[in-house]
């Protein structure tokens, strides 16, 4: 520790509880960055299968393809797999060759190799990883043809992977003497209403010479910078020469998820005749995981997450910032307060996000290593690469304030394996050189693995729904943390109902048309719950340190329940388990062994695919967020021939009793007994159901549904408004105004002004509709068009359907 004047993590022994403390500023990546680094997007040549045409990036070719039901589940039913080349022209001055010049890859899905001028200059393997090539010694002055080849390779993935350079690529120019690709590390450590911040810098330099590094911390007010503090260091720089510089912040401004301020490290590298600028925003927060639970600044925090696989519905793989500046506000407004990239470091872009909007993060490396999972999976890539990958996206990542643990697996199939547990050890020494201020887990589905020495092989143990093992693991691991990695993985269709309801969680669905799961939220696959059974353990077991929800939002790929992919089959541990799951497989053969299942993604989402909520939206808020007032009623009042029918009726509240009304009388006052108010007598009568929930005896909220009429109008109204991407939903309603939740009319989309449409969705799983179809079945009731500005002015959407009146909206 003592080569480590910066180390800020502490272990210390009393009474038997080793408490493990992990104080640290972390910076942004993507912003981290040299002042000469150049988006490099727009104007590629493409070209797959003989065809070749412009594209900008991030792109993804799978997303643009057709829907193909011959196609396993886990792909999307997409075509994201193939070979493909992209190609672009650099034009060097004797100016730039006079500097150091690397391509910088966010993510290029996948096997890689780039080309300069026709000679291969280097490359990479996993299509999750950013890394950045030097380009400089294959450069001339003029124009130089840039190729980077891809090779993405089928039954490579578990879920949709995207196909293409799907996120940023940047042409970087340093002087000769800077700091190196991601070449700064800031820690601190806190005491007395001070912090001490420590910017370890790495250079790089073709040879030896004297250089000065100059650093100043500042806070950043709108347009204004103020300097807090300052310093300056004279060395002999060389190739991997590090500094390490301290300042000291009196009260400094903690970065938290409801204040997630930060600060910016100006890093200037002078030498006699150059000069470089890097820029590293941070934020100061300590962070700890205790036997006893999470704790940021001194606070104990509840970890209420979610994991996020990294698609964003419509627009596939495709990074965007406004689609998933979307995706976290909703996140946000729902009282979560964390994210697992799962599985696979994200785009640095989204860890920025979660650092100026205050998310905590659990960075993850891959979802396999050595027992392979996919033919063409993680596991062929293991034994070369992990290293490389893990180190990657450390050095990428370790400055960010959101991130609070680094993961190193899922669901990994050494957990049962003595004879392997050296991978995770390894992994974990890995990270612990890289990063000595942040701890290591992982997420584990094998029960037996977490009371066998498998678990020391990690610092904080994840289980992947196994709730009924916390207290077991407290008892048996006192010092050591523990956490739900993935919880629940309870499966529906937003607006789908099935009767009669039945409480038994694989009951919800059948393997038959129309392929949907009800959205009671009681339903699960055979090794998943329904969110109220992993709560009754949180709340039993105090010392877990949160929950990460399978899934925030429904994903492309992985369409659970109607899921044929033999890799389900490692979910299961025993061979009673695997032998259950044959028969059921077994049957569904035979039941649709003329037609493939047509689900394209997945059911766990607490959103749909569009980004429209479903019922759990609404009870996770209930939980996250016990200081909103919230109430929410289930199922929808629209259904024509079940009068006088048994349709249970469900209320998420924030409050602590409730009184439901059908047609103004009243059915019953009822307590919260658990974290749902039930009425299972309900006999279905057309009208208002109302529901008032009440909290210390006052009223708190309110909710109502009402039976819908003919379908007579459409409504639009903005989702969301960003500088790219605009999201427009469109509801079909009666004549009242009603929703109608059983609607499918197809709606036509168009757009007047500086615009172009990019997507449609409505959110249905097993919808075939090209995502680039400018009309679609509205899916109970809704759906969503994305519109992309093409230029400034007023945008006009407008959505038509026959026979019902038409909706127009002016962005």
């Amino acid at each position: 520790m003592q080569n480590f004047p910066f180390l800020s993590i502490f272990v210390t022994d009393m009474k038997q509880t080793i408490t493990i403390i992990a104080l640290l500023a972390a910076a942004l990546s993507a912003a981290a960055q040299p002042a000469g680094r150049e988006s490099w997007n727009s104007g590629w040549d493409f070209t797959k299968d003989g065809q070749t045409r412009t594209v900008n990036l991030p792109h993804d070719w799978g997303v643009e393809g057709e829907f193909n039901q011959e196609y396993p589940g886990e792909t999307g039913k997409l075509p994201w797999w193939g070979r493909a080349r992209y190609g672009k022209t650099l034009e060097v001055s004797a100016e730039d060759l006079a500097k150091d010049i690397r391509l910088e890859v966010d993510g290029a899905m996948s096997n890689a190799s780039v080309f300069v001028n026709g000679i291969k200059a280097g490359g990479w393997a996993y299509g999750y990883s950013s890394w950045a090539v030097d380009i400089t010694d294959r450069l001339r002055e003029g124009k130089n043809r840039i190729e980077i080849v891809l090779d993405n390779k089928p039954e490579s993935s578990r879920w949709y992977p995207g196909g293409g350079i799907y996120r940023n690529v940047w042409i970087t120019k340093t002087e000769k003497t800077s700091v190196a690709h991601w070449g700064t590390f800031i820690t601190t450590q806190m005491a007395a209403g001070k912090a001490i911040v420590y910017n370890k810098v790495t250079l790089k330099a073709p040879g030896t010479c004297i250089a000065r590094i100059s650093t100043r911390i500042l806070y950043r007010d709108g347009n204004t910078e103020y300097i807090v503090a300052e310093t300056r260091s004279v060395v002999e720089a060389y190739n991997g020469r590090t500094e390490v510089q301290d300042f000291e912040i009196l009260n400094p401004r903690l970065w938290s998820p409801e204040n997630p301020q930060m600060y910016i490290a100006r890093t200037v590298v002078e030498t006699e005749d150059t000069k470089d600028v890097y820029e590293t925003p941070f934020g100061i927060r300590t962070a700890e995981f205790r036997p006893g639970g999470f704790y940021l600044n001194g606070k104990k925090t509840f970890l209420k997450g979610v994991c996020l696989h990294h698609d964003a519905g419509a627009l596939g793989a495709a990074w965007n910032e406004d689609a998933w500046q979307r995706r976290l506000e909703m996140l946000k407004e729902m009282g979560c307060n964390a994210i697992r990239m799962s599985h696979n470091p994200p785009a640095p872009e989204l860890l920025d996000m979660c650092d100026r909007m205050g998310f905590l993060v659990i960075d993850e490396l891959t979802d396999t290593w050595t027992v392979p999972k996919k033919d063409n999976g993680y596991a062929t890539l293991f034994e070369e690469w992990a290293e490389k990958d893990l180190t990657a996206m450390i050095r990428r990542d370790r400055n960010h304030p959101s991130i609070v643990l680094w993961s190193i697996g899922n669901e990994c199939g050494e957990q049962g394996w003595p004879e392997r547990w050296d991978i995770p050890r390894r992994l974990t020494d890995l990270c612990h050189r890289e990063d000595p201020t942040r701890l290591t887990t992982a997420g584990n589905d094998n029960p037996g693995a977490a009371f066998t020495g498998y678990a020391e092989t990690i610092d904080v143990y994840g289980f992947n729904y196994k709730p009924h093992l916390y207290e077991k693991f407290v008892e048996e691991h006192p010092t050591q943390p523990v956490y739900g990695s993935e919880t629940a993985s309870c499966i529906s269709t937003r607006g789908f109902y099935r009767f009669p309801v039945e409480q038994e969680k694989g009951k919800g669905w059948t393997m038959e048309a129309p392929f949907q799961v009800s959205s009671y939220d009681l339903y699960a696959p055979g090794w998943a719950s329904k969110p109220d059974y992993e709560w009754e353990y949180e709340d039993k077991v105090p010392e877990c340190a949160g929950e990460f929800v399978w899934t925030g939002y429904d994903y492309l790929g992985e369409p659970t329940p109607f899921n044929m992919d033999p890799s389900v089959f490692t979910n299961f541990h025993t061979e009673e388990e695997k032998e259950a799951y044959r028969k059921m497989v077994a049957g569904w053969g035979q039941q649709i062994s003329d037609v493939p299942l047509p689900s394209r993604s997945s059911y766990f989402g607490i959103m749909d695919l569009a980004g429209f909520p479903k019922d759990r939206y609404w009870l996770y808020q209930s939980r996250w967020r016990p200081e909103k007032p919230v109430a929410h009623i289930l199922p929808h009042w629209t259904w024509p021939g079940r009068e006088g029918e048994v349709t249970p009726v469900h209320v998420y509240t924030s409050g602590d009793e409730a009184e439901l009304f059908l047609n103004g009388k009243s059915l019953g006052r009822k307590q919260k007994d658990g974290y749902r108010i039930v009425w299972d007598n309900v006999l279905y009568a057309p009208g208002t159901l109302e529901v008032v929930c009440y909290k210390n005896g006052r009223e708190w909220a309110r909710d109502k549904v009402q039976t819908a009429g003919k379908a007579a109008k459409l409504s639009a109204y903005a989702d969301y408004e960003g500088e790219d991407l605009c999201y427009v939903a469109v509801d079909v309603l009666d004549k009242a105004g009603v929703l109608c939740p059983g609607a499918s009319a197809t709606i036509e989309f168009k757009v007047n002004g500086p615009a172009e449409i990019v997507a449609t969705d409505a959110g249905d799983p097993t919808s075939h509709v090209p995502f680039y179809s400018h009309e679609l079945p509205a899916f109970a009731g809704k759906a969503s068009v994305i519109v992309r500005r093409t230029g400034n002015g007023p945008i006009t959407v407008s959505a038509s359907s026959k026979g019902l009146k038409k909706a127009k909206i002016t962005l």
